[in-house]
């Protein structure tokens, strides 16, 4: 299986939540796009154990309508993992860098978004609990896996609180930074 940049992220967060939540993710159930029953496959593959089993629900991907659509039909914690820009240049020794922007969130979607304080103030002390436990598992397994080498370096904990989302919980936001990921210099 390929296991490009985003696949490997994919499957890494994978290991995370619930693995009940993985047969939504594939909504098709098959398709006709290269890859598809592949990492279905590599979903089912992973160890039978969640990383963080309180989390009960598993979103990746940068398309809010998606993202929105995904979130409006579960209940209770879930994990959110989005990516952005991927910046690519040279450095002063002429190697390719790459440096992409990267977010996680563990979040709890309220049946009913009020302006409860203290549910609100639960859920975020939970959700902040189970993201700083990803976290470690992620600083833990650096040498492990190349792009996590930058992660502990720096890296920013902010509040989650998307009303249209009817969600709260918390974001770690960091960039993924490496050399020649796309391989323009192997070509």
């Amino acid at each position: 299986m390929n296991t490009s940049l985003l696949i490997e992220l994919f499957l890494y967060f994978a290991r995370f939540p619930n693995h009940d939540a993985f047969s939504a993710l594939f909504n098709k159930g098959r398709s006709n796009i290269d890859g598809y029953e592949d990492l279905s496959a590599a979903l089912l593959a992973l160890p039978n154990e969640p990383l963080v089993p309180e989390i009960g629900n598993y979103v990746f991907g940068p398309n809010f309508d998606a993202v929105s659509s995904r979130v409006n039909n579960i209940n209770g914690y879930y994990l959110f993992v989005d990516y952005g820009e991927i910046e690519c240049g040279t450095d002063n020794s002429n190697r390719m860098t790459d440096s992409a922007r990267l977010a996680i969130t563990v979040a709890y979607r309220l049946k009913e978004f009020s302006g409860d304080l203290m549910e609100q103030l639960l859920v975020s002390d939970q959700s902040l609990s189970y993201l700083v436990a990803i976290r470690n598992r992620m600083i833990a397994e650096q040498r492990e896996r190349c792009w996590l080498k930058d992660v502990s370096r720096s890296h920013t904990l902010t509040p989650f609180i998307a009303r249209e989302l009817s969600s709260v919980g918390w974001t770690m936001l960091f960039n993924r930074d490496g050399y020649d990921t796309f391989g323009a210099k192997r070509k």
